[in-house]
């Protein structure tokens, strides 16, 4: 049994790429995402022919990725965590892996996460994976253990089109400007009394996975943050970024921010939510987000609400299918969530 899968491991390494996959892109999304599917049984049927493929060939899909920005793999044999974990084992991870990271959610196994636990009737806005970090992933990676029964689509928009639909005064002002997030992480026995809005300000005992405040403290300072404990025992960071980012390898200069997903607002959180954060935080108490341009100017609700009409005018989303893989790169790439109906188990990995 043994010898019998070496050699279709064997076989299928040897073959061309085209002869083992057919290659299909989107149509309702205009080519967007590339669908990549077994033709080769070994590909089909064996954990192990591929793995091999998926290894052998990751410079090639880099180079799709920076031409296409999202590559679907469906019909391979990938069932649960631990062979997803397996698969991308070949990736590095990001230096400081999910540390400081603004999203609910919880280790499953070795560097794969849930993707949120965040409520399933919210949408989550689009957005580029931790563009409010000096460091982030350069790419990401899906996998579809259990799809949901409605929803639950992951949508994808291809920034190359958002950057050139948004109004250019919009995109010369953050050029100029940067953009600037002040987050505050409470003290973890601080709760708000609302478990939404406790998932949306983390404690810093969370997010940077320690009860040390000195530990804490030095997570902020190796990542490039300012930071400063406040007297309610809550943390403050303060990080300036640029805003916009330049693709290492095609050169495109691209939107990179998350005024979309870290501007509190009712088109971002819903209108009940966001009457229920006002009536808490009030005047006076630490937000969990505080984005603004660079020098401190506020984003005005014309221009988020641009950004808003041209990033749902570019989202695709499509019906996960059981055992998919979905590589993003997280420059030219923004993801998201649909709200959704019924058990849905969607997992991620990100990659250096």
């Amino acid at each position: 049994m043994a010898s019998a899968i070496l050699e279709q491991v064997s076989a299928t390494a040897a073959g061309s790429f085209d002869d083992l996959v057919v290659s299909t892109p989107y149509a309702a999304g205009q080519g967007f995402p590339l669908f990549i599917q077994p033709k080769d049984p070994a590909l089909r049927d064996s954990r192990e022919a591929f793995g091999t493929w998926f290894r052998d060939n990751k410079e090639r899909f880099d180079e799709m990725l920076a031409e296409a920005g999202a590559i679907v793999f469906r019909g391979f044999p990938l069932t649960d965590t631990a062979s997803f974990g397996d698969l991308i084992g070949h990736y590095d991870s990001p230096k400081f892996g999910y540390s400081g990271g603004s999203s609910p959610r919880r280790n499953l196994q070795g560097r794969v996460f849930e993707s949120t636990y965040t409520p399933p009737d919210q949408v989550i806005m689009l957005h580029q994976e931790m563009a409010y970090l000096p460091n982030w992933p350069s790419r990401i990676a899906f996998f579809c253990r259990i799809p949901s029964v409605t929803g639950g689509e992951t949508f994808i928009a291809d920034m190359r089109r958002v950057t050139q639909a948004l109004d250019p005064a919009l995109v010369a002002e953050v050029e100029k400007r940067g953009v600037r997030y002040k987050r505050n992480f409470r003290e973890a026995a601080r709760s708000t009394g609302d478990s939404w809005i406790d998932a949306v300000h983390r404690s810093w005992q969370e997010a940077f996975v320690t009860t040390d405040r000195s530990e804490a403290m030095a997570a902020c300072e190796a990542m490039g943050l300012k930071a400063e404990w406040l007297d309610d025992g809550s943390l403050d960071t303060v990080y300036r970024a640029p805003g916009m980012i330049t693709h290492p390898r095609s050169g495109d200069r691209l939107w990179f921010n998350h005024f979309a997903t870290k501007t509190i607002c009712p088109e971002s959180i819903g209108q009940q939510r966001y009457d229920n954060f006002e009536a808490w935080y009030g005047a006076d108490k630490a937000r969990p987000y505080d984005t603004t341009f660079g020098d401190g100017t506020r984003i005005s609700g014309d221009q988020i609400n641009e950004l808003y009409r041209v990033l749902r005018e570019c989202r695709v989303g499509f019906a996960w299918s059981q055992g998919d893989l979905m590589l993003l790169d997280n420059y030219i790439t923004s993801h998201g969530r649909n709200s959704y109906s019924g058990l849905r188990d969607v997992q991620v990995a990100l990659l250096a």
